[in-house]
């Protein structure tokens, strides 16, 4: 829970009181501007913005205002988008957080939601009550809002309080975001005619759901890489840190084992001494670009080997020395703070590959 506090005094977490109380409220400040009247925006879409601050942003209810039109496709209510955005604080004239970042993963926002599932979506949630249907990809847009107004309700969850302490927001602090609608979540590019042997993928309203192995040949017992679609965007790179949707399952299993287009999008680094996934997803994306769908099939060398793997009740999800068969969605990527140096491995190429390793011990998974 965060302590409520009034500028200039920083927000911190020091004394813990009880999340019903309200927030200090003062007012607006003498020599604070509203809205737009307190900064300037230029730069171009896909760039950090820049802000010319003409005085401190008084902290009211959410207002928004079209910086630039877009050209790409509409957006309806329901869809899934990709956006960066810059959360800059109109009391200290600060970056607070920023997509824009080399080290920063885009954000995901889902038009017309209403219940967060993350401590972004919280922060995030003025940008996406100010989407329109009728709007279109690559426009970008300005929102203010006061962060009592934005995060009063969730000042008791701890994720969020984190998040706020972090970023040094205080409890009565002018916000402006500037966001740039991006894309839709899911592969951009061109598709490719999968080679012969790849499972085909199920799908309910266009999102996928298992694959079917009907009329296809046994495993090969080596990294198989397929690219249905060659992605559009920058090649992910060793050590990097992606965002991908996925769906795993393996030959005999009647349903995937896991898989995220359900829920939210999957985070983990790959390639690396800090890969969090198993070696077969590192060896078979390092290499391919932002943007991309491919099938993996991954044997169990580069897998979880001999383990078994089980759910919360015991029960074997995934066999011992089972081959797992994968449909990725890579939706971004971006660089990790401080990253070790990478170890060397094999990368993929844009098309099917194949390689072989030595047998190693799985230490990695393929989800948290």
């Amino acid at each position: 829970m965060l302590k409520r506090l009034r500028r200039p005094t920083t927000l911190v977490l020091t004394t813990l009181i009880p999340a019903s109380l309200a927030l200090a409220a003062c007012g607006e400040g003498e020599g604070e501007l509203k809205g737009s009247d307190a900064f300037s925006i230029s730069g171009e879409v896909g760039e950090a913005p820049a802000v010319d601050w003409k005085g401190t942003l008084a902290p009211e209810k959410a207002s928004s205002t079209v910086l630039v039109e877009g050209d790409g496709a509409e957006i309806s209510d329901g869809d899934e988008l990709l956006m960066d955005f810059a959360l800059v604080n109109g009391y200290t004239h600060k970056v607070d957080y920023s997509t824009f970042d080399a080290d920063a993963l885009a954000a995901t926002v889902t038009v017309g939601a209403t219940e967060p599932e993350t401590a972004l979506d919280v922060l995030t949630a003025a940008v996406r009550d100010a989407i329109e249907p009728g709007q279109k990809l690559g426009t970008r847009i300005a929102v203010t809002v006061g962060s009592d107004v934005l995060l009063g309700d969730y000042l008791g969850n701890e994720a969020v309080a984190g998040m706020a302490v972090s970023m040094d927001i205080g409890n009565e602090d002018g916000l402006l975001f500037v966001a740039d609608l991006r894309s839709f979540v899911g592969p951009t590019g061109t598709e490719q005619k999968p080679a012969a042997g790849t499972p085909g993928i199920v799908e309910k309203d266009g999102v996928p759901t298992k694959l079917d192995f009907a009329g296809i040949p046994g495993d090969s017992g080596k990294l198989k890489v397929t690219s249905l679609v060659v992605g559009d965007g920058p090649v992910v790179t060793k050590g990097q840190q992606i965002m991908v949707n996925y769906l795993g399952q393996t030959r005999t299993g009647k349903a995937p084992f896991d898989e995220s287009y359900a829920s939210t999008p999957f985070t983990a680094v790959v390639g690396g001494p800090s890969a969090s996934v198993v070696k077969g997803w590192s060896r078979g994306l390092v290499g391919l670009p932002v943007g991309s769908r491919v099938i993996l099939e991954i044997p169990p060398s580069l897998g979880y080997g001999k383990e078994a793997q089980k759910d919360d009740q015991g029960k074997v999800t995934i066999p011992a020395n089972s081959t797992l068969y994968f449909v990725i969605d890579i939706l971004d990527a971006a660089d990790v703070e401080a990253a070790a140096e990478p170890e060397p491995s094999e990368s993929a190429s844009e098309s099917t590959s194949e390689s072989t390793s030595e047998s190693t011990s799985p230490s990695e998974t393929a989800s948290e």
